[in-house]
């Protein structure tokens, strides 16, 4: 069940404002548009998870936000039954902690809180094990499939302009996607497709190699649609700094990480901050102003 069809939310996302507030402080983007991200898939999860938490009396319900006070007390959110009979059964009322006056007071009706969802459940999933080595990639096809996660730039120059997108901001959102599509058939039985393979497999012997020396390269993460954990790994193609992550998956059964998908760095980041407050180096340089 997603967010709206639980509960009628007033002037979303404008409540969102008071948990960054609340919350320690933590950019969540222009116009806290990770912020948003975050909330929506935190609350599907609870969802999946059960934990959503109902009052023995049926008139509140709250959730464990997965985020905390600058004194580390920790952050929920509250619903109350609806007096609608033609809307949603729950209704929001904000966000508190447990000893905050007001709203506060409402906890007090649960014998227990809810705690926060979990997304890893094993090791692999928190670190890459080196022992299995690197993933086996298929760059071609992940090249295709995730075009418009790859710098333009980097596109162009491995075709040497043969291949060039536009700005989405430039042409629009539906002229861009159509870009990509006619830019995806082209690339197929382009030269550069190898070419850009061939560094992005370089790439990421180069993430192995940097891997043995700091274990918190490889970042957990949430994939939120597909609703399982992942491995951002950073990939350095043509540039100081990483330009694309490439997620990967333990597979138990083999014994093994398989590839799942590129990100952008700030979707890494944002698939990252669903698991806890990223602390990679890397990720923190692409997502986080400077202050």
């Amino acid at each position: 069940m997603r967010l709206f069809d639980f509960a009628f939310v007033p002037n979303y996302p404008e409540p969102l404002e008071r948990l960054k507030q609340l919350a320690e402080t933590e950019y969540w983007g222009r116009g806290g548009r990770m912020l948003k991200s975050y909330f929506n898939h935190m609350f599907d999860k609870v969802m999946d998870d059960g934990l959503m938490t109902i009052a023995p009396n049926g008139d509140s319900a709250v959730f464990h936000t997965g985020l905390q006070t600058d004194r580390l007390q920790q952050l929920y959110a509250v619903f109350v039954k609806n007096e609608r009979d033609d809307a949603q059964e729950w209704f929001f009322r904000g966000f508190t902690t447990e000893n905050n006056v007001g709203l506060g007071e409402v906890l007090n009706q649960f014998d227990e809180l809810p705690e926060r969802p979990r997304f890893l459940i094993r090791c692999e999933q928190a670190f890459y094990d080196l022992r299995v080595g690197p993933p086996e990639c298929n760059w071609p096809e992940l090249i295709l499939d995730n075009i418009s996660r790859v710098p333009r730039l980097l596109i162009a120059e491995a075709t040497q302009g043969r291949i060039e997108l536009p700005d989405m901001r430039d042409v629009g959102k539906e002229a861009y996607i159509e870009s990509l599509e006619v830019a995806a058939d082209v690339l197929r039985d382009d030269p550069g497709l190898a070419i850009l393979s061939q560094e992005m497999e370089l790439a990421l012997n180069q993430a192995m190699d940097q891997l043995t020396l700091d274990y918190k390269l490889a970042v957990p993460t949430w994939h939120a649609k597909e609703r399982f954990p992942a491995l951002a790994l950073p990939l350095r193609i043509g540039s100081k700094e990483p330009n694309i992550a490439l997620a990967v998956s333990w597979n138990a059964e083999a014994g093994s990480y398989e590839p799942v998908n590129l990100l952008t760095p700030e979707m890494a980041y944002n698939n990252a901050r669903l698991v806890a407050k990223p602390e990679a180096t890397w990720l923190l340089k692409g997502n986080i102003p400077k202050t």
